[in-house]
C-alpha cells in the first residue's frame, strides 16, 4: 500500500497548510483515534479467524488507517499526526501485515457485511482511500470549509401521464475503470443499463468518492451519468462531506444535469397520489466521520411541513434508519428514524437508503412500523456475499449473486446493481430490481 508519485504530490502540496493549522489546533482527535483503534481491532479479529458480531464498535473500511499511517506515511506527515495530533501506535506489527498483504493482495477476505478486505481498486484496502482521510483532517482543522446548506428544498411536480419510472442507485460514484474481466466498471455497467431501460428520472443515494472533491464530482459522476427526460438528483453523503459538500454543491449541483435540484440538498417529487422526498441525512450529522445519519431542525421542520393528505411517501436519504442487520433488541433503530417517525411525526411507506454496499429488503415485522425499508448500496463498490444476512429472518431479500466469469482476484465478489421503480398515480408501485448485467434478481 505504498503512496503513487501523483497521489504523494498532492498530499504534500498541502503539508504546511495542515502543519500550520494542526499547530494552532483547537479541535481533539482523541475520538477519532478511538475510533480508528475500535476499527482497527475489527481486522485483528478477522484476520484471526474471528468475525466481529455487528454489534462491534468502529468499522472495517477504517481498519487500515492506524496501522499505515504509522507505518507508511512520509515522515513528514506522520510527525504531524504523532506529535501534533496524538496519534496512538498500532497494535497490528509490520511481521503480521507481511503474512496478511498475501492474501489481502489477491482475492481478500470477507468482513461480515460482506466487506472486501482487498488491494482492489476501491475495496476496504485501495490506497486511493487516503484521499478521503487526508481530505477529512483538513475539514477538522478547518482548512476545508463547509459549503452553506440551502434551506430552499426543491420541488417537482410531475403531471400528464400515468405512470413514473424512476431508476434508483446508491454508493455509485467511483466512474469507469478496468475491473478484471469486466468490460466496464461496475458503476458503468449499471449506468448502462438504467440507460437501456429509459428511466423518466435518475437519483443517486448519494457518496462519491473518495472523498467527493470537485474534480471527482466530475470524473466520477458527472462524466458518467446518463440524463433522464424528466429530472436527475444527486444526494450528500457521508463520503461527499469529507470535502465540506463543496464537490456535491459547487461541482454537481451546479452542473446542467441537476437543473431541476436547484441546488439543494434535499428535494421532492409530486406525482399523482405519491410524494417522493430525498433528505441530506450527512450534512447535520456530528457522528465521527459522518457515519451516522442526521436530518438537523431544518428538515425536520420541513417534514412537519409536508402536506401529506391523500398521499404515499417515500423518503430517501444516503444514510440508514436502521441496523444494517435489522431492527433487534440489541440493536435499536437509529437517531435518524428516530427523528422522522417521532419528532417529524411521519411514517413513510417506504424507505429506501445507501451506505451499506448492498441491496437489502427489509422484513414487514412490528417494528418497522409499516415501513417498507430498502438499503440500495450497491451501485459499485466491490463486495462480496455478507454472512450476517444469510438466513437472517429481519431480511426478506439481499444481493448475493457471484460475478460472472472473475478472475481469480474477484472469485469473492458478488454483482453490483440498482433497482428501476414504476409509480402509478393512483398509489401503486413496482419495485424491479436489477445486477449490473441487466438480471432481474427481486421484485415486489
Amino acid at each position: 500500500m505504498e503512496l503513487e508519485q501523483e497521489l504523494k504530490a498532492v498530499l504534500d502540496s498541502k503539508l504546511e497548510s495542515i502543519r500550520a493549522a494542526a499547530e494552532s489546533a483547537e479541535v481533539s482527535f482523541e475520538s477519532i483515534w478511538t475510533y480508528f483503534q475500535q476499527s482497527e481491532q475489527l481486522l485483528i479479529n478477522l484476520m484471526n479467524s474471528q468475525q466481529s458480531p455487528p454489534t462491534a464498535p468502529g468499522s472495517i473500511e477504517y481498519s487500515w488507517i492506524l496501522y499505515w499511517l504509522n507505518n507508511h506515511a512520509p515522515t513528514a506527515w506522520k510527525e504531524i499526526l504523532v506529535d501534533l495530533l496524538k496519534m496512538p501506535p498500532s497494535k497490528i506489527s509490520p511481521d503480521d501485515w507481511d503474512k496478511w498483504i498475501v492474501i489481502l493482495s489477491g482475492p481478500g477476505v470477507l468482513s461480515g457485511d460482506g466487506s472486501l478486505i482487498s488491494t482492489a481498486k476501491f475495496a476496504i484496502l485501495d490506497i486511493g482511500w487516503v484521499v478521503a482521510l487526508f481530505t477529512y483532517y483538513q475539514l477538522e482543522l478547518g482548512i476545508i470549509k463547509r459549503h452553506s446548506f440551502n434551506t430552499n428544498p426543491a420541488r417537482k411536480v410531475i403531471t400528464g401521464q400515468d405512470t413514473l419510472k424512476v431508476a434508483m442507485f446508491g454508493d455509485w460514484g467511483t466512474g469507469n475503470y478496468k475491473d478484471g474481466n469486466l468490460p466496464y466498471s461496475p458503476s458503468q455497467l449499471v449506468m448502462n443499463q438504467i440507460k437501456a431501460m429509459n428511466p423518466d428520472i435518475n437519483i443517486h443515494l448519494g457518496d462519491v468518492y473518495y472523498a467527493g472533491t470537485s474534480s471527482e464530482e466530475q470524473t466520477r459522476l458527472l462524466n458518467s451519468w446518463y440524463k433522464a427526460p424528466l429530472a436527475n438528483f444527486t444526494m450528500n453523503s457521508n463520503h461527499e462531506m469529507y470535502d465540506g459538500a463543496n464537490g456535491l454543491i459547487a461541482t454537481a449541483l451546479a452542473d446542467p444535469i441537476f437543473n431541476e435540484q436547484n441546488q439543494t440538498n434535499y428535494f421532492s417529487i409530486e406525482f399523482g397520489n405519491w410524494l417522493i422526498v430525498g433528505l441530506d441525512s450527512a450534512y447535520y450529522t456530528d457522528s465521527k466521520l459522518f457515519m451516522e445519519g442526521a436530518l438537523g431542525q431544518t428538515q425536520v421542520n420541513y417534514l412537519k411541513s409536508l402536506d401529506l393528505q391523500g398521499k404515499k411517501l417515500m423518503i430517501l436519504t444516503h444514510h440508514n434508519p436502521i441496523p444494517e442487520t435489522g431492527i433487534s433488541a440489541e440493536q435499536p433503530v437509529l437517531s435518524l428514524w428516530n427523528e422522522v417517525l417521532d419528532e417529524a411525526g411521519i411514517t413513510p411507506d417506504y424507505w429506501y437508503w445507501g451506505h451499506i454496499h448492498n441491496g437489502i429488503v427489509y422484513a414487514d415485522i412490528p417494528e418497522m412500523r409499516s415501513v417498507k425499508g430498502r438499503c440500495l448500496g450497491n451501485g459499485a463498490i466491490p463486495q462480496g456475499n455478507a454472512s450476517w444476512f444469510e438466513k437472517n429472518p429481519l431480511i426478506d431479500f439481499y444481493c448475493n449473486t457471484p460475478l460472472r466469469n472473475p478472475t481469480p482476484d474477484q472469485k469473492n465478489r458478488v454483482t453490483n446493481g440498482f433497482a428501476m421503480l414504476e409509480f402509478s398515480a393512483n398509489g401503486d408501485l413496482s419495485e424491479k430490481w436489477y445486477d449490473q448485467d441487466g438480471t432481474l434478481i427481486w421484485s415486489s
